[in-house]
This record gives structure tokens, C-alpha cells and sequence, in this order.
């Protein structure tokens, strides 16, 4: 799903938040949202935001963060697979 400046999606993992729980996040960032058991991959405004930062709808567990240009995931809005590689 597209959330805007953020893509979200369930993944098949149950966990509570954790030491890293947090709804301050950068563009980059990829946490994990217990309430939805989804991954979410933020890359710019979202519509919980107040200004250019992302924000999610309640904390997230950081679980990692994209290398380069996050903001090029604009360009995959719309589209129909995304797949994620550990580097």
C-alpha cells in the first residue's frame, strides 16, 4: 500500500515494539509496525506529517535504512512488485 511518502506492507512477522520503537524517522528509514505487521519504508511526507520529515501513525521499530537516494522511491509509486535485498 502507499501511504505517500511511504510504501507499507504486511510481512509475515509478529513482534512487540522494542528498544528502537520510535515515531521520530527519517526518509530512508525502515521500521516495523506491530499494529499492522508491516514493514514500512519511509521516503518522504507521509499523511501524518507536518512539515518534509516523515511520520508514521504510531512507533515503529527501526529495522533498518536505505542506502542512497530514498527519495528515488517516488518514482516507484504505483507500481505493482518491489523487491528488498539485504546489502
Amino acid at each position: 500500500m502507499n501511504g505517500g511518502g511511504e510504501f507499507y506492507f504486511e510481512i509475515p512477522v509478529r513482534m512487540p515494539l522494542d528498544k528502537t520503537a520510535t515515531t521520530k524517522v527519517s526518509i530512508g528509514d525502515i521500521g516495523y509496525w506491530p499494529p499492522g505487521s508491516a514493514l514500512a519504508i519511509f521516503f518522504g511526507p507521509t499523511p501524518m506529517s507536518r512539515g518534509p520529515e516523515p511520520v508514521p501513525a504510531s512507533e515503529v521499530n527501526i529495522v533498518g535504512r536505505i542506502t542512497g537516494d530514498a527519495t528515488l522511491l517516488r518514482r516507484a509509486k504505483g507500481s505493482g512488485a518491489m523487491r528488498l535485498e539485504r546489502s
